[in-house]
């Protein structure tokens, strides 16, 4: 007895311990990353009483998906077109719903409706397509097509739709919402669920990994138990992906394009973790222990970029092939807030970044997590 004892405090002091979410935890808040929307500079305040900003929008409308990302690469991919409206709608949504402002919050139910009667991105490659298809890098060229942004962009472009969606729920009527409901099935149907709980190897990229996507269905149909699943499986994936010292497989070790990759993934677990807290799950400490040397990690390769990439990887990898003309060693400029959510989430503050503070926006909507982490300060 005295011996299984011992051998039970010793499986405690080595194995980190593992949360394990239950539906019952789980509390969802009204506006996905808020309990209640609030007006908010950090967001902008672009509206729909600009013809321009109306007009960009509703370009999502008769948006030519595939032939867009037909002009991209396993390196590169042109998705200003895609990613850019769906921001802006992002924006004008939140500031309207922010001010209560009648008359916008009406042209973005319009807008919408549009879409979801329109279908859009229905005809984008299917995740079964997909892998008939030639892997992104193949025999590691960055100029190789790569089939699956064109799928992952536009899942997260509808992600970000069905965030939108949230916002404007209770100001949709019966029918609206009807309309709207059933877009979102069919896009859950071919985008979400599809890559939901998939088994991956190696990386953790936009909207943690699939992770977000999950969650923000799981919140408009009111399903716990989707939500709960959700958490557990993507803290145990990232138990597996973020190393004790904070580098993360695959997103670390890109080459020229290591640390961009790095933040990436950081920026994505960081907002991921934020939503956990907000929605009642509890967090893994050994999940908050990694992303905090993944924080410092960030700010190594800051202060010392050869010290950080001097760290190897010796796992298989094809997607690390970039020349130096095109080199991003710097944060992504997509993670608008990841300062504060560093801070927020492991008490770290980002080192001055030169590249990155002149190229990231100062007010939008943060894309890879699908919200602005500043509005929650």
């Amino acid at each position: 007895m005295k011996k299984i004892l011992i051998v039970f405090l010793f499986l405690l002091v080595i194995l980190p311990s593992q949360a394990k979410v239950k539906p019952k935890d789980i509390n969802f808040p009204k506006h996905f990353y808020t309990n209640q929307i609030k007006a908010c500079s950090f967001v902008g305040s672009e509206s729909f009483k600009s013809e321009y900003t109306k007009n960009r929008i509703e370009s999502l409308v008769g948006l030519d998906w595939m032939s867009e990302w037909a002009k991209g690469n396993s390196r590169s991919v042109n998705h200003k077109n895609l990613t850019g409206p769906i921001k802006l709608f992002a924006v004008a949504t939140h500031t309207a719903v922010g001010n209560n402002d009648e008359n916008e919050i009406n042209s973005a139910k319009e807008v919408l409706i549009k879409i979801a009667k329109a279908n859009v991105l229905m005809d984008t490659i299917s995740a079964e397509e997909l892998k008939k298809k030639p892997n992104c890098w193949k025999d590691g060229n960055p100029e190789a097509p790569c089939w699956g942004h064109a799928f992952e962009f536009a899942r997260d472009a509808f992600t970000n739709y069905l965030i939108i969606a949230t916002y404007l729920r209770e100001y949709l009527d019966d029918k609206e919402l009807k309309i709207v409901n059933k877009y979102i099935k069919k896009m859950h149907k071919k985008f979400i669920k599809p890559w939901a709980f998939k088994k991956e190897e190696q990386g953790f990229y936009a909207m943690a990994n699939g992770g977000i996507p999950n969650l923000v269905y799981a919140s408009w149909t009111n399903d716990k138990k989707l939500a709960a699943k959700e958490f557990n499986f993507t803290f145990k994936y990232v138990d597996r992906i973020f190393y004790d010292d904070g580098y993360i497989n695959n997103n670390s070790f890109r080459g020229y394009r290591g640390l961009w990759y790095h933040s990436y993934g950081l920026n994505s677990i960081l907002g991921y973790i934020h939503l956990a807290k907000l929605w009642g799950a509890e967090i893994p400490p050994n999940i908050i222990k990694k992303v905090t040397k993944s924080a410092e990690v960030l700010n190594l390769g800051i202060l010392d970029y050869e010290k950080y990439s001097s760290r190897k990887f010796d796992e298989f990898q094809k997607n690390n092939n970039y020349k130096k003309k095109n080199a991003r060693m710097h944060t992504h400029q997509e993670a608008i807030a990841i300062d504060t959510l560093m801070e927020m989430i492991t008490g770290v503050k980002l080192e001055i970044d030169g590249i990155y503070l002149s190229k990231r926006a100062s007010k939008g909507i943060d894309n890879l997590i699908g919200f602005n982490a500043n509005c929650i300060k």
